[in-house]
């Protein structure tokens, strides 16, 4: 029997496929979805289908790969009663917020109105920011 040459064979068709199938495992492997040393394959199948007088084969080449499935997620979930509603609540752990925990928002009363300024032992001071209101520039270098 005359060798055949696999990449001259179906007009070039056969050594594509098994090269995308080669891009698509290596894509595979490099994705960090993907659990590392899972072991991926690639199977060639050529059929062989002779007609009734065996004088002439229909012949058929695919690829086949098989892949590391994606990893799955894991996280985790606090479960309870709403205090004002009384319904049913699941809060994502890692979402920062701590179970039990409730922010500023969640009690729903209105900002105090700050003034623009508040006296303090005698002093003006800015509510905002709590510095003591001056022209006076104070050298915190010098000794008292």
């Amino acid at each position: 029997m005359k060798h055949i040459n696999l990449e001259n064979l179906a007009n070039g068709a056969f050594t594509a496929q098994v090269n995308r199938a080669i891009e698509e495992v290596t894509k595979n492997i490099q994705d960090p979805n993907t659990e590392p040393g899972a072991t991926r394959k690639i199977t060639v199948t050529i059929g062989f289908k002779p007609n009734q007088e065996r004088n002439f084969v229909a012949t058929g080449v695919q690829t086949k790969t098989t892949l590391a499935p994606a990893l799955g997620a894991v996280t985790a979930f606090s479960m309870g009663k709403d205090l004002a509603t009384g319904a049913v609540e699941a809060v994502e752990v890692n979402t920062g917020q701590i179970p039990g925990q409730m922010y500023m928002e969640d009690m729903q009363q209105p900002a105090p109105q700050a003034a623009d300024t508040i006296e303090v032992d005698g002093k003006a001071v800015d509510p905002e920011t709590g510095e003591i209101k001056s022209d006076k520039v104070v050298d915190l270098r010098k000794k008292a």
